[in-house]
């Protein structure tokens, strides 16, 4: 990459970055004032139908359930954790990540629909189930590259004095608190605002009372409102998810120990047993009882038009907002305000996201009508995932390495781009891969941003979910499996080859 190359990358990131996140926020703050009525009481009167109506017993209760969502979803990715960290051999570790990334190619709803089957009766603990199903992958990945990066040497020196299982024990303790804390924080916030998996497990959370506020309401205003109790424990929630992240200590050791270079087989086991009640389980309790090919074909001949737009906005919307956190992390002066800002912006629920959206692209035809819209929708939506990876990668990189670039003529920014990115670009597209996956699931944020060219796949999922319709549902599960299998390829080829 030249300077000039540099430089163009880095103005359409930052670009990116103003469009999705600095524009939106500012046109939505401007549509409250103008949308206040007189004297703002119409508007505050009309929130308070949402938040003093249910703010008592519906927040609380949304809030338990993302607390105990997360601690699921931490707890059933200890195999993958031990998995993704203990493995060292470059092949094996490209088969474990991958495997490890297929459960998030499953939207929610689906996984909640496949539960349903197999677990009946309190909605409240399928909810839990669901939502620890479908996340354990991202905590699986994130914390075991923390392992991989600074408890390999710990976990051999701690086999010299006791069984693996205390060994385990002795790096969750040293090594893995800070990163286990962090990713629970950012679960917390991430289920609190969300709407699929709830809806799925017949529920009304929080979410859904503000959604249906942000469809009906004539007043921006009212929303926000609404919404202040979602934000304020998010936003604390992925601020500590922040600081735990950046107070993470870089390795002291040189290189990561090669003693143990076989593959934990009780570990990959163990993985393979939750990829399958993650996948397979609820997927066969979907086809079952269904004419699986004939579904399949009468699914693929009425949306295939809708999955390709879905696919291609999602990936599209993955790679911006990776692009969009190098960027923003590349440069230290504005990497020391913009993470934070970016991951505030992350904490606003999709309903409130769709609406800041909306207000700012709904003077500009050209935009409001194109694919685009839902792609600016994601990005907004989900931009904190791109940055916050970067952010970690920054921290985690090489200050030698970094120092020598340097001297020898190198910005710090761009350095940062040709050392510490180039070299860890398989996390970058596992980034990539989970923002895709993210974006497909959203609920929230698409319906507000419903473009007339496709329906995405999340609205379609939904409405067949209210129609009964689980041939459908089964059959577009099965077509984004199918179709997820090249990523999924693709990204074991780059850890195995990063590793």
């Amino acid at each position: 990459m030249t300077q000039k190359a540099f430089a163009i990358f880095m103005i359409v990131g930052i670009g990116l970055l103003l469009a999705t996140v600095v524009y939106p926020a500012t046109m939505l703050t401007a549509k409250c004032f103008e949308s206040m009525p007189e004297g703002t009481t119409t508007a505050i009167d009309d929130a308070r139908d949402t938040t003093g109506g249910f703010a008592s017993s519906l927040f609380l209760r949304s809030a338990g359930l993302a607390a105990l969502g997360a601690t699921a979803a931490c707890v059933f990715a200890l195999p993958g954790i031990r998995l993704v960290g203990g493995t060292v051999n470059a092949r094996q570790f490209g088969l474990a990540t991958s495997l490890i990334i297929a459960p998030l190619v499953l939207p929610p709803i689906v996984i909640g629909l496949g539960v349903r089957s197999w677990i009946r009766g309190v909605s409240e603990i399928r909810c839990v189930i669901v939502w620890g199903l479908w996340c354990w992958p991202i905590a699986a990945l994130l914390v075991g590259g923390a392992w991989a990066r600074r408890g390999h040497q710990l976990y051999e020196v701690a086999l010299l004095h006791g069984g693996k299982f205390k060994a385990f024990k002795s790096v969750l303790g040293s090594v893995l608190v800070r990163p286990i804390v962090g990713v629970w924080m950012l679960m917390f916030a991430l289920f609190l605002g969300d709407y699929s998996v709830p809806h799925s497990c017949d529920m009304i959370a929080y979410a859904t009372a503000l959604l249906s506020e942000a469809t009906s309401s004539p007043y921006p205003v009212a929303t926000v409102i609404a919404g202040f109790p979602l934000l304020a424990p998010m936003l604390v929630a992925v601020v500590v998810a922040y600081l735990v992240g950046g107070r993470a200590e870089a390795s002291d050791q040189d290189e990561p120990t090669k003693a143990q270079a076989g593959f934990p087989r009780v570990t990959f086991a163990l993985v393979l047993a939750m990829i399958t009640v993650s996948t397979l389980l609820p997927t066969y309790g979907l086809i079952r009882n269904i004419a699986l090919i004939k579904a399949i074909a009468t699914t693929w001949e009425l949306y295939r038009s809708d999955i390709a737009y879905s696919l291609a906005t999602a990936f599209i919307a993955g790679l911006m907002i990776v692009w969009m956190g190098i960027c923003v992390t590349a440069i230290a002066p504005i990497r020391r305000i913009a993470p934070l800002l970016v991951l505030v912006w992350a904490v606003v629920p999709g309903a409130l996201v769709g609406q800041a959206v909306v207000a700012a692209y709904l003077p500009f035809d050209v935009i409001y009508s194109h694919w685009m819209l839902t792609v600016i929708g994601y990005v907004a939506r989900f931009g904190w995932i791109g940055v916050l990876l970067a952010y970690v990668v920054v921290k985690q990189s090489d200050e030698a390495t970094m120092g020598a670039a340097m001297v020898d003529g190198a910005s710090t920014g761009f350095a940062t781009c040709r050392v510490t990115f180039a070299n860890h670009w398989p996390t970058m597209c596992a980034g990539v891969l989970i923002a895709t996956a993210m974006s497909l699931a959203e609920i929230a944020t698409t319906t507000l941003v419903r473009v007339p060219v496709f329906s995405p796949v999340s609205l379609v999922l939904i409405e067949k979910f209210h129609r009964f319709e689980d041939d459908i549902l089964a059959a577009i599960c099965i077509l984004l499996l199918v179709v997820a299998c090249p990523g999924i390829a693709i990204f074991s080829l780059a850890s195995r080859w990063g590793r």
